[in-house]
This record gives structure tokens, sequence and C-alpha cells, in this order.
């Protein structure tokens, strides 16, 4: 009897995932683990929240029971992953374990919080969880310093300041997006975000 496939993760590479195997097979068993609700989201939205006065319940396209029942899957939301026994083909939570044929990680990437004193301070927006744990205080807040100048912090920056809130962004660069982009065309976005307000500190460290 197959032990079908295990997917640790939720995210749009999850689904993806769910979905192409579904197309070659509808009958293999799947399930899903994951510490979120899964309900599914467009990551890009977090980056407009504010200025349009979402909540993070206002992101959610799909509730996770309802992909459940469309792609014939196993859900184990708001549960962390506590073991991964790879000879045994087994996954261990704090009071369940699954075993499986195919293990799956796709549980996307975690923002990086600089080593510094006060970091247990600093908020991250990287998920509809994270945004759903601080939305009030983004919301209320009338100065926002963003650390990180790429292309989710640019986008951050345009939108808190479209919300009317006092925005820094720094990056340790000498330009915003140099390894993305030519210097004239980082050159204007950083005039961009001038004229709009976002004061940018430029080769600026955390300390």
């Amino acid at each position: 009897m197959s032990r079908g496939i295990i997917i640790i993760g939720s995210g749009f590479a999850a689904r993806q995932l769910v979905k192409n195997i579904r197309k070659q097979d509808a009958h293999v068993p799947l399930t899903l683990i994951a510490a979120d609700s899964m309900d599914e989201y467009n990551k890009p939205d977090l980056s407009h929240v504010i200025s349009q006065s979402q909540r993070a319940d206002d992101l959610t396209r799909q509730l996770a029971g309802e992909f459940a029942e469309q792609f014939n899957l196993r859900l184990f939301p708001h549960t962390w992953v506590a073991d991964i026994d790879a000879d045994a083909h087994v996954v261990k939570s704090q009071d369940k374990q699954w075993q499986y044929d195919k293990l799956v990680l796709a549980t996307g990437a975690a923002a990086f919080v600089p080593p510094i004193a006060g970091r247990e301070l600093m908020l991250t927006l990287n998920s509809q969880q994270e945004y759903r744990a601080c939305e009030t205080q983004l919301r209320d807040a009338q100065r926002v310093l963003i650390v990180g100048g790429g292309l989710i912090g640019s986008e951050l920056a345009m939108d808190f300041c479209r919300a009317g809130k006092t925005v820094t962004l720094m990056d340790n660069a000498a330009s915003l997006l140099a390894s993305l982009m030519p210097p004239e065309v980082s050159s204007r976005l950083q005039h961009h975000l001038t004229d709009m307000g976002v004061l940018l500190l430029r080769k600026a460290l955390v300390q």
C-alpha cells in the first residue's frame, strides 16, 4: 500500500506541486503539513496592504478546506515538524507522525533579521501569518524604518509612504537594487522614492 507523498509547506510552490501531481495521478495519497492556516493568498499582495487598508483576512483567496476537497488532500495546518527520519521515511510533529514514500520540503524563504540588540522588536512581513500578527502595529505606526532596499523593501517603502507614514529605507549598498538593474534605472528608482518623501540611507549598516 502506498504511503504517498508528504509536502511540508503550503505556499505557491507547494500548491503548484499539488496541482501538477494531481494532473498525473488522481489517487496517490497527498498530505500537506504547515505551520500556518494553509489558506491561499498571493504573497506579492503583502507589499500593498497598508495603503489599501487591507486586513490579513482580506488577502485570502481560497480556504484550506476548499483546496483539500478540490485536490483530495489531507491537511495538517498549524503544525510544526519536529523531526524527519529519512531512513525510516517518517515525519514527526510533537504529537503525530506520518509515513511517506516521497517527501518534499516547500517551506519557502525566511526574512533575515540582523543579529543585533533589540532584534526581538523588529517586524518581518514575509507571510499572511506574520502580517496578521502585526497588522495593528503597522497600521497605527507613524514612522517606519525598513531595513533592506531590495524589491520588497522598495515596494514596502512606497506603500507605507502612500499610506501617509514617514518612511526611512536603509541598505548597505551604494545604490538600490544594484545587482538587478543598470545604474541609470536604479538612479531613477531612488529619485522616485525621494520624490515620494522616503529618506534613503545608503551604505548604512544596522548596529
